[in-house]
């Protein structure tokens, strides 16, 4: 994954190197699992089985291709395109291996799509949250990733019946999850209905104060009510002890604002990416205010010192209102008349 920042490389793709967090600060959804072979395909005739399942695809795919080939520069597009769905499609493939190698999850992939299905191993007990911990976390990195290369996803995340082979996906819980795609919204996967009650139900295990819940890091809940995955959480997961990984926030804005450039003259595709300088502003500014430098004298050192560095956050805001797009006066080229 060469193209990621370093430090957030090392730390993400590299075995025992994402850091323990203290008790407050961790955020990691709990796992517990057991080995199991593929479970659609384990009693041999073909049967849905209760699962989370997550579809995504590429913000404006047909787009990007279409104008790369038309402009002679297919090659060069296919090539930054192979290279960054690889090592993400990779990516996703090694999380879903127990140590034996044996698969946690289903993963199929068609260009720039991608299904994830996911079976609740004890749903009457635990409501599902150690599988939605994985498959949140497993698309916070491939989005992470992708942004990076100035790809975007968009799609959802579904609860319902569902079976998956080499051959096919099938059940409610796709059919949801793809209908969340449908709608020509911004770049985000969202929760179905189905998936939202299910968290509503995890919440319960912690008491009153939802913000000791990992999901209070990992979703966030947009204007329109949706509930969709925080991937720019990807930045903040081992503060304070680890820091930030600031080269996360940079990459993502400078592929945000590349693509508010190249999309002045197309409404539709703007409106997606002004939408996500938004929601970039937003995790900026939401963790510096949520993270205040202490200044009494009893504060923990290393702590003030983290929180005084989450401050340059602020130096990654995205000005949107200078890049906004707006009426201008007529510059035609006037023709002259042709007199006899």
């Amino acid at each position: 994954m060469k193209q990621l920042g370093k430090a957030y490389a090392n730390t993400i793709f590299q075995p025992g190197l994402r850091p323990a967090l203290k008790t407050r600060q961790v955020k990691a959804m709990p796992v517990v699992r057991k080995k199991m072979k593929n479970p659609y395909t384990i009693s041999g005739a073909p049967k849905m089985i209760r699962s989370f399942v997550c579809y995504a695809d590429i913000l404006g795919y047909s787009h990007l291709s279409g104008e790369a080939i038309s402009s002679g520069r297919g090659n060069e597009f296919l090539s930054r395109l192979h290279s960054a769905l690889k090592s993400a499609y990779d990516r996703i493939r090694e999380r879903s291996k127990d140590w034996q190698g044996d698969p946690y999850y289903a993963v199929k992939v068609f260009t720039d799509n991608i299904v994830v299905g996911y079976p609740l191993m004890r749903p009457s007990f635990d409501y599902g949250e150690p599988e939605l911990g994985d498959i949140m976390g497993a698309f916070n990195e491939l989005q992470v990733a992708l942004a990076m290369e100035g790809f975007f996803l968009r799609g959802g995340i579904a609860l319902g019946e569902l079976f998956m082979d080499d051959d096919i996906v099938f059940g409610d819980a796709l059919l949801q999850a793809v209908n969340l795609d449908k709608n020509g919204g911004p770049p985000r996967l969202s929760l179905a209905p189905s998936a939202v009650e299910i968290v509503r139900r995890q919440l319960g295990f912690y008491g009153e104060d939802r913000t000791w819940a990992p999901h209070y890091e990992y979703l966030l809940e947009d204007a329109d009510g949706a509930i969709f995955l925080n991937y720019l959480y990807e930045a903040f997961f081992a503060f304070p002890d680890g820091g930030i990984f600031f080269e996360v926030i940079e990459k993502h804005k400078e592929s945000v604002v590349k693509n508010l450039q190249d999309y002045k003259a197309s409404p539709a595709l703007r409106a997606k990416y002004e939408w996500a300088a938004r929601y970039h502003n937003f995790v900026c500014k939401d963790f510096v205010e949520r993270h205040p430098v202490p200044w009494h004298e009893d504060s923990d050192e290393e702590y003030a010192a983290a929180t005084e560095q989450a401050q340059g956050l602020l130096d990654h805001i995205i000005d949107i209102e200078s890049m906004t797009t707006t009426p201008a006066r007529i510059n035609l080229e006037p023709i002259k008349l042709e007199r006899n």
